[in-house]
């Protein structure tokens, strides 16, 4: 019984969480990984005529997101941020930016290359 208590331990704290967002995006491809945060947020960037961005799977405007990372939002300094490969760079700086001004990290997702 202690061995499949250890095992089970040692299973639940080695392994990877996975990182889901509610909103689904393409993202662009990259080599490296992304650590386990699970306390960061998460902004989710997705394309349109009109950029629709979701803080904590919560639709937000560029002025709601500003203010609730200005106050801090209650988490870590960690923001996450899932953008689609067809969001406009610009958007994705301006997003960037908001968290860097008010002193939060900032990790890009992308998905795993795969081998062609």
């Amino acid at each position: 019984m202690d061995v499949v208590m250890l095992l089970l331990i040692f299973f639940l704290f080695g392994s990877n969480f996975v990182l889901k967002s509610g909103v689904s995006v393409a993202l662009p491809q990259s080599g490296s990984e992304l650590p386990s945060a699970l306390q960061s947020h998460i902004i989710t960037i997705v394309p349109g005529e009109k950029e629709i961005i979701y803080f904590n799977e919560e639709k937000v405007s560029i002025e709601q997101l500003e203010q609730q990372l200005k106050d801090g939002a209650g988490r870590s300094r960690q923001i996450i941020l899932l953008a689609d490969r067809e969001v406009r760079y610009g958007v994705v700086m301006q997003v960037s930016q908001l968290g860097f001004r008010f002193g939060y990290e900032i990790s890009f997702a992308t998905q795993e290359e795969r081998n062609q």
